[in-house]
């Protein structure tokens, strides 16, 4: 987000007001404040996250969007195979 080229799309896509603090806290340098300034609904937007059933049913709405291949990056799993299973349609 921070990046010219993402923050330009972010200005586009309308989230300027909404990004505008974590810019300003990531050009004064205070990493932290800027991380803490990301509005959860951006996240939200952004980040397929929460129980194996709801990140499934996440991804079932970009396919009914007509996303043919979905492709995950699995970020934090104790058993990656496991995660895959779970996240597969049903």
């Amino acid at each position: 987000l921070t990046v010219p080229v993402y923050a330009a799309f972010h200005e586009w896509l309308g989230r300027g007001d909404r990004l505008e603090g974590l810019w300003s806290h990531w050009k004064a340098g205070d990493r932290k404040a800027a991380l803490e300034a990301i509005p959860d609904d951006v996240v939200d937007a952004l980040v397929i996250h929460g129980s194996p059933g709801e990140c499934r049913d996440h991804v079932e709405r970009y396919r009914e969007a007509g996303v043919g291949t979905p492709v995950l990056a699995i970020l934090h799993a104790d058993d990656l195979r496991q995660a895959v299973r779970d996240l597969a349609p049903g």
